[in-house]
């Protein structure tokens, strides 16, 4: 028999308002390192799955959005190891490139911007939905992806630097073509 709380509701019901709470952060961030709805998916209800054991085993245990963003890094690392050498590695990126004006960033369609974030590689896309995305501050961003804060700060600018750089060049394309100059068909030219 389960105890009821302050609101009536037993432990079975704090996890449901649980899951209820960071079903959409858990899929949203699953779905970033993954870029797959059947992965994505697969990820989040295995990851809630532990989430329930560790609570029914343990009632003390801290089981907040920070700890299930946490599981889910470490469970898509765990099958991924290529991808967490890169990551401890440090994913460089050329920054030499100017920073481009983004003067036409309200004129870019929310698609258009996932499908430039979804095209970076799994370091940079990781960090910057966990900043985007689920707001988090980058001490928080170190403890899910198990690194110090001040390289995840560093990494940080550098996966927005790359961002601003890659949406400016999408941003040029319309502009250039009004000039009369070629454009490749992707547009990141």
């Amino acid at each position: 028999m389960q105890t009821p709380d302050a609101n009536g509701n037993g432990k079975a019901g704090k996890f449901g308002d649980f899951v209820e709470e960071n079903f959409a952060s858990a899929y949203r961030f699953a779905f970033c390192l993954s870029l797959a709805h059947d992965r994505a998916t697969r990820l989040v209800e295995t990851t809630f799955h532990e989430a329930d054991l560790l609570q029914k085993s343990d009632a003390h245990a801290a089981v907040d959005k920070t700890w299930l963003l946490e599981a889910l890094h470490r469970k898509w690392m765990a099958c991924h190891p290529r991808l967490a050498t890169a990551e401890k590695s440090g994913d460089e990126i050329s920054i030499n490139e100017a920073l481009i004006s983004l003067e036409g960033i309200d004129d870019l369609e929310c698609d258009v911007v996932l499908k430039v974030l979804h095209s970076m590689s799994p370091v940079h896309r990781l960090l910057l939905s966990l900043f985007y995305f689920e707001q988090l501050g980058y001490r928080e961003i170190a403890r899910i992806v198990d690194l110090p804060p001040e390289t995840v700060l560093g990494r940080l600018a550098r996966s927005k630097i790359l961002l601003r750089q890659m949406l400016g060049r999408l941003g040029a394309g319309p502009r250039a073509e009004q000039k009369g100059s070629e454009v490749p068909a992707d547009g990141l030219g």
